[in-house]
């Protein structure tokens, strides 16, 4: 989260300090999109217990959500009478899953839509339970590494400078780098421009030796929400072939995901 200095004032009153806790957390959420309390106390400097009874009174009040899963909070749709924080995961998701198990019909590969949260990205939608070859079915919820899957390359080449210096911020601050992303990290520049040469990002081993995968990333309109991969047996096949034959319908289904969020988006809000 970005420090906001101090305003000069003559007032004779003092700033009410859960007000300014309770600002601080909601801008944090803004910043991380999924987070757990950890995250936020982390990443805030506002300790467990105060954050939970924010998170309680905020709750209460409709401005933040909590994830039955695995307790995560974010903002919500009622943060818009407050600003822009509100994220639209809950449309993409919906739109996503639709479309990638129409992918995963016509490819037969598993794919997974993920978002960027708290420094990593966070699966929102998957296919792998309509998949023949896949062995996970219980996907939604996990988190990939952001400077080494192929879902977080694909997110991170498709920011501006600025919007990928304040990811790469949130990615430093909240402490959860190990030493393989230190490496990547220094290097970034040159890992995205490979991304963009290419045309496409790619994993191999990452979560299990014998996996590989290629993603796309994933807008709303203009703003870049995710990325989108296929994962396949690296026994099967190397990326660079994965690319020839999965790319294209890779695109098309992201093409259509994109359009209908865009259609759905604007007739809701």
């Amino acid at each position: 989260m970005t420090a906001h200095p101090a305003k000069e004032t003559t007032s004779p009153y003092k700033d009410i300090r859960a007000v300014t806790r309770a600002f601080d957390l909601l801008e944090a959420a803004g910043d991380l999109g999924w987070a757990k309390v950890g995250e936020l106390a982390t990443y805030t400097g506002i300790d467990r217990g105060t954050l939970y009874r924010l998170i309680h009174t905020l709750e209460l009040k409709g401005y933040l959500v909590r994830r039955a899963e695995d307790g995560a909070v974010s903002l919500t749709e009622r943060i818009l009478q407050l600003g822009d924080g509100v994220r639209h995961e809950d449309v993409a998701t919906q739109m996503m899953s639709r479309a990638l198990r129409e992918l995963t019909e016509q490819l037969m590969w598993p794919s997974d839509f993920a978002t960027p949260a708290a420094g990593r990205m966070v699966i929102q939608a998957s296919s792998h339970k309509y998949s023949p070859v896949s062995v996970h079915r219980r996907l939604v919820g996990k988190t990939r590494p952001i400077l080494r899957s192929a879902l977080g390359l694909a997110y991170l080449s498709s920011l501006g400078r600025g919007e990928l210096e304040r990811t790469l911020e949130v990615v430093r601050r909240i402490g959860t780098l190990d030493a393989r992303d230190v490496a990547i990290l220094a290097g970034i520049d040159r890992h995205l421009e490979d991304v963009h040469m290419r045309g496409y990002a790619f994993s191999v081993g990452l979560v299990e030796e014998n996996i590989s995968a290629i993603a796309l990333p994933v807008r709303l309109g203009r703003k870049p929400i995710g990325a989108v991969n296929i994962a396949f047996f690296r026994s099967a096949m190397s990326p660079a072939d994965a690319a020839s034959t999965c790319l294209k319908p890779l695109r098309e289904c992201i093409a259509r995901a994109e359009a209908a969020m865009q259609t759905q988006t604007q007739t809701r809000f």
